[in-house]
């Protein structure tokens, strides 16, 4: 997918483009250089108990060792634990964890690592927290027949 959006400036014309260019991939589990699974991170809490982590796993499928960097984590919700190297052929395990001000959250947001390949890949994770307690009404709770919800 590629998208050129305009910048203007209080300088005047010529208006500005810039290109952005990035691959979408719809079968996450045959991406290059890594398989990251699950690709999806859902760290949503279904009763009292809090789930605070969720661990992923790491597939090195190139002929290569790899460097992972963390470039950005939500750091006010969430910490993230990434292998420094994964050999090529082997996997290693990352490691997302709620800090103490995400644990009542609920978000929707992702973390994005950097690979030392050639092309210097990223990827970026979803990651979604819902909770649900027992007995908690959500938006989409049928309201009892005759109810109006004022």
């Amino acid at each position: 997918m590629t998208k050129r959006p305009k910048i203007q400036t209080n300088e005047g014309p010529p208006d500005k483009f810039v290109q952005i260019s990035c691959i979408i991939s719809t079968r996450p589990d045959s991406t290059y250089p890594l398989i990251i699974k699950p690709y999806k991170l859902d760290l949503t809490q279904f009763g009292d108990k809090v789930r605070s982590e969720i661990k992923f796993t790491i597939e090195n499928v190139a002929d290569k060792d790899l460097d992972l960097t963390s470039v950005y984590t939500p750091n006010e919700l969430l910490d993230l634990t990434l292998p420094k190297l994964v050999k090529a052929g082997k996997t290693a395990e990352g490691i997302v964890k709620l800090t103490k001000a995400g644990i009542d959250q609920e978000f929707e947001k992702a973390i994005t690592i950097s690979v030392s390949d050639e092309k210097n890949t990223r990827f970026t994770i979803p990651v979604k927290r819902t909770i649900r307690k027992p007995g908690q009404e959500t938006a989409s709770t049928p309201l009892p027949a005759g109810s109006s919800g004022h």
